[in-house]
């Protein structure tokens, strides 16, 4: 991925023959959000077939016409993909265009492209279903919780990461991706030190319970916060080969939909819903529109609102 690419040499021209553009976007994207660079990267590649940016020349971004871009429509509507999932592929290229177009260059008068293929769709992309995200009452979250297993490991860790995420309302990426040195206090408050969108660092306060559990966690995996803490929290307790190692969102999601099977509690459930839930309840439980805006780290209230 744009981590493990070489170096850009920033001392070196974008010129027509040089294939480090893309990567160069990419890069410029990863500063802001690497999740949202990764996101770019995959939708560049399926575009263009190739398991590699660096397989993309300069004259194949140039043959792309309005037409390919509303075969690439069609044909990801052949496959079922949500509209959702259509519509972030098609604004992952048109980001790129939109930044190829910006390319010029005074002292030869080059300049990359002259329009983007994937800027005007409007009336080609699917409406996105706002089908509203399933959520658990707070009976379920209780049976939910008391479901789980706690007598190993992987049931202290499964509890601990739904305990905080019903709590917290944190994302996915910003549960992922906590570190053991991360659990922390601030002004006399237990809090988790998070990386919002954007890049932007903030600070969560946690519940007793919460701290509990999440210390008892890193007891049982055998650490501590003096010598682990550069470790990521939540890790892999399996035998697939990724014993001990960082999670990834798909793990949250199979998580959380076994555990909800296992509870016996028939719904589409994700890591996202976890955030629905704990937003919904402070809702429920009396909270203003502006104190759930903050609690969710949402920048607007039109958001909060939805």
């Amino acid at each position: 991925m744009i981590n493990n690419l070489t170096e850009f040499n920033h001392n070196s021209d974008l010129t027509l023959d040089n294939k480090n553009f893309i990567w160069y976007f990419l890069e410029i994207k990863s500063r802001k959000s690497k999740y949202t660079a990764k996101s770019y990267e995959r939708d560049i590649k399926d575009f263009f077939c190739v398991s590699s940016i660096y397989d993309i020349t300069i004259e194949d971004i140039k043959k792309v016409s309005i037409l390919h871009s509303q075969n690439f429509i069609m044909k990801l509507m052949d496959k079922n993909m949500s509209s959702a999932t259509i519509n972030r592929k098609i604004s992952s290229l048109s980001a790129l265009y939109k930044w190829l177009l910006k390319y010029q260059d005074n002292s030869t008068g080059i300049h990359i492209i002259k329009y983007n293929p994937f800027g005007n769709l409007k009336e080609e992309k699917p409406v996105i279903n706002n089908k509203e995200t399933e959520f658990l009452t707070k009976e379920e979250c209780k049976v939910l919780l008391n479901s789980i297993d706690t007598s190993t490991i992987l049931g202290h860790r499964n509890k601990t990461i739904l305990v905080l995420a019903l709590t917290t309302a944190l994302r996915k990426s910003e549960i992922i991706n906590i570190k053991i040195k991360h659990i922390t206090t601030h002004t006399g408050y237990d809090v988790v030190k998070v990386i919002r969108k954007g890049g932007k660092e903030d600070i969560v306060k946690i519940q007793g319970n919460v701290l509990t559990m999440i210390n008892e966690y890193i007891r049982l995996t055998k650490r501590n916060k003096l010598s682990s803490g550069e470790e990521y929290l939540f890790i892999g307790h399996s035998t697939n080969g990724n014993n001990k190692e960082k999670l990834d969102a798909s793990t949250l999601n199979y998580m959380i939909k076994r555990v909800c099977k296992n509870a016996g509690i028939d719904k589409d459930l994700r890591v996202h819903s976890t955030r629905h839930t704990a937003i919904t309840l402070a809702i429920l439980a009396g909270a203003t529109v502006e104190k759930v805006r903050d609690f969710a780290a949402h920048k607007n209230l039109a958001t909060t609102n939805r």
